[in-house]
């Protein structure tokens, strides 16, 4: 919740930049939105087979490196934007802020997705081998306070951002640095659990 949240929010800045009218933002999102349900549903289906393939740990990684990949794409084009500018526009076409808000939303919509479908999944697995008390206090600890604190966690952490640089695209250089040290300790987390979960099992 803490790197999507981060993330969303300087994503969200850029595409207001590109799509400055209402209409267009919000036709944006929306379609948005609809391929991220599509995205999840295709990983749902195929998560029994990703499981059982590749066991629980490297499943519960799938989410942490899919986000450290696209925040790359997003932040790399983000920042380097002017200097990647005539190569995109030679090539493809596009601008490259249209190029950014495309990884931007590539990471919104497939951090979402796997979120939803992978993490969700392995994250209630891992309660499986514990005891009744033990996954009561583990619910409402992961549930009831891990992913307010994520949330919000995001939101202080911008607001703070906004008080010292004064805009979102200013900040964005230390949302990414941020971003990479949460990751980090994400997949730190996920292999220890990891080896803990198949200890148990």
């Amino acid at each position: 919740n803490l790197s999507i949240n981060l993330s969303e929010v300087i994503w969200k800045d850029q595409i207001k930049n590109l799509y400055p009218s209402a209409t267009e933002y919000n036709n944006y999102i929306n379609n948005l939105t609809a391929i991220q349900g599509v995205v999840s549903t295709l990983l749902s289906v195929g998560l029994a087979q990703m499981i059982s393939r590749f066991g629980w740990t490297k499943t519960a990684l799938i989410t942490p490196i899919v986000m450290a990949v696209t925040c790359v794409g997003f932040f790399g084009f983000l920042f380097f934007q002017n200097d990647l500018a005539p190569f995109f526009l030679s090539w493809l076409g596009m601008a490259p802020l249209s190029i950014a808000v495309f990884f931007g939303s590539a990471q919104n919509c497939l951090s979402k997705a796997s979120k939803y479908s992978v993490f969700d999944a392995t994250k209630e697995m891992a309660y499986i081998p514990l005891s009744h008390e033990s996954k009561l206090k583990g619910k409402a600890a992961i549930d009831g306070v891990g992913s307010r604190l994520g949330k919000s966690g995001g939101s202080l952490l911008h607001q703070g951002f906004l008080m010292i640089f004064a805009t979102v695209s200013a900040s964005a250089p230390y949302v990414a640095i941020f971003m990479i040290g949460v990751i980090a300790l994400w997949v730190v987390a996920i292999r220890s659990l990891g080896l803990q979960f198949d200890n148990l099992v």
